[in-house]
């Protein structure tokens, strides 16, 4: 069934990392996502720090956090895609994005399609969708998008609304470039046991860690045996391969 006609929403978290209200980052996330809205069915879950900000700070645990919080975070973890938006402090994301993300479970996000925004004062730190939110999300093992959207102050009208074209048409172009990627988003419960089955049989293969604790460090000067490594990943027998001259 093609994602154009399909039946059923995908299932949209969105979380903005923006702590004043009104939000330059709310209304720029809010805006990627009146355009993927457009395009085809979602429904959302809007986190917004805005609101929750207050109550993250003094948690140094999960189990610590107010309930809503616990919630906000299981609905990333359920999620069918993300939206992230953070204000640029100091040349990356907040620290309250960060820690946030901190309580996110290790391996809920692998294969998670994400689209990267940030705002920021000025062009300069355009590249925090590169060098900040592109690796943080990479860790989980998710699938960050391939156009991220980043905005200036002059984007935006007093009343924090977009009046640039050039800003929506970035949208327009960041949200076409997902949607292939979405309409073969794997259903959350699929996704979850294809990865626990892999990261077991990964495990069970390779015996990464039972080798580092037994070896505690790897000699340096050591030539990998590939060879031995590719029989372990493949319990069949390989065929040869073809030497190059």
């Amino acid at each position: 069934m093609s994602f154009y006609t399909q039946q059923k929403p995908l299932n949209i978290v969105a979380v903005s990392g923006g702590l004043n209200n009104p939000s330059k980052t709310e209304a720029l996330v809010q805006a990627i996502l009146d355009e993927l809205g457009e395009a085809t069915p979602i429904n959302v879950h809007f986190i917004k720090f805005s609101e929750i900000g207050h109550l993250l700070g003094g948690a140094i645990y999960r189990n610590q956090l107010p309930q809503r919080v616990q919630d906000d975070l299981a609905a990333v973890e359920a999620a069918d895609a993300l939206i992230v938006g953070t204000p640029v402090y100091r040349a990356s994301f907040t620290g309250l994005f960060k820690h946030f993300f901190d309580f996110v479970e290790q391996t809920a996000l692998v294969d998670v399609p994400v689209l990267l925004a940030a705002s920021g004062g000025s062009d300069r730190h355009a590249l925090v969708l590169e060098h900040q939110l592109r690796p943080l999300f990479s860790f989980f093992q998710a699938q960050t998008l391939p156009i991220g959207v980043y905005a200036t102050d002059r984007d935006f009208t007093p009343e924090y609304t977009i009046h640039s074209e050039f800003l929506r048409d970035r949208i327009t172009l960041a949200v076409a470039r997902a949607l292939p990627i979405l309409e073969w988003a794997p259903a959350k419960g699929q996704r979850a046991e294809v990865v626990k089955s892999k990261t077991e049989q990964a495990n069970q293969n390779l015996g990464i860690n039972k080798q580092i604790e037994q070896d505690e460090v790897l000699p340096s000067a050591a030539i990998p045996d590939l060879d031995a490594a590719e029989s372990r990943l493949h319990a069949k027998s390989k065929t040869p391969k073809s030497q190059v001259a």
